[in-house]
C-alpha cells in the first residue's frame, strides 16, 4: 500500500504541475499585433461640357448677326452653361476662363477684360447674367467657385459681344469675328 500512495502521491505533483504550467500560459496571451493598412487615394472629378441654353452640347456659341447698335447699347449676348455630370468625390471646383489658342485680351496691349474677337470687338464672359453677375475678366482671370452638391450640376453663363478695351465703335470693321476661349476647372 505504501507503493500505492506513493505514486498517487507523485502522479497528484505532476498533474499540478502540469496545471499550473497551462494556467500560466493562458494567462500570458500575445503582448503586440501588427498590420498594415492600404488604400489608393484618387482625385475627385466630374463630365464637364459647354452647353447652350437649351442644354445642347456645343463648342461654338454664334451670335448670328451683330449690329454696331448692339455694340454701343451693350445689348447682344447669349446664355450658356458649363454642365458637370457624373461627379465623384467632388465637393467644389474652381473656375477660371483664360485665352484659347491663338486668342488673347481685347485691347491694343491685350489687357482688356473682354477676350479679344478682331474688327475692335471682343466678348466678355460673365458667370450669371451679363452685367450683373460676376466677370471672368480675361486680364485678371479670376476664379469662380462652385458648390458641387450633387453628381449633377449647371453653372449658368453669359457672353457678351462688346467693343475692345480702348476702342471706340468708328474703330470697329465689318466682318467675321471670333474669340476662343478654354475654362480651366480645379477639383476640391
Amino acid at each position: 500500500m505504501k507503493m500505492y500512495t506513493l505514486i498517487s502521491l507523485i502522479v497528484a505533483t505532476l498533474l499540478s504541475a502540469g496545471y499550473s504550467t497551462v494556467t500560466l500560459a493562458d494567462i500570458t496571451g500575445t503582448t503586440s499585433v501588427q498590420a498594415t493598412f492600404t488604400s489608393t487615394i484618387e482625385a475627385g472629378t466630374c463630365t464637364a461640357q459647354i452647353q447652350n441654353a437649351g442644354g445642347q452640347a456645343i463648342s461654338t456659341l454664334a451670335f448670328g448677326d451683330v449690329f454696331k447698335s448692339d455694340l454701343v447699347a451693350q445689348s447682344r449676348s447669349e446664355a450658356f452653361k458649363i454642365a458637370f455630370s457624373d461627379c465623384v468625390g467632388v465637393k467644389s471646383a474652381r473656375i477660371q476662363a483664360t485665352s484659347g489658342s491663338g486668342g488673347g485680351c481685347s485691347g491694343p496691349d491685350s489687357d482688356g477684360d473682354s477676350f479679344s474677337a478682331g474688327n475692335a470687338t471682343g466678348f466678355e464672359i460673365w458667370k450669371g447674367e451679363a452685367g450683373a453677375g460676376t466677370l471672368l475678366s480675361c486680364n485678371s482671370k479670376p476664379a469662380q467657385s462652385i458648390t458641387i452638391s450633387d453628381s449633377n450640376v449647371d453653372v449658368e453663363m453669359n457672353a457678351r459681344i462688346v467693343i475692345a478695351k480702348t476702342r471706340t465703335i468708328s474703330d470697329v470693321t465689318a466682318g467675321n469675328v471670333s474669340a476662343p476661349v478654354t475654362f480651366l476647372v480645379t477639383y476640391q
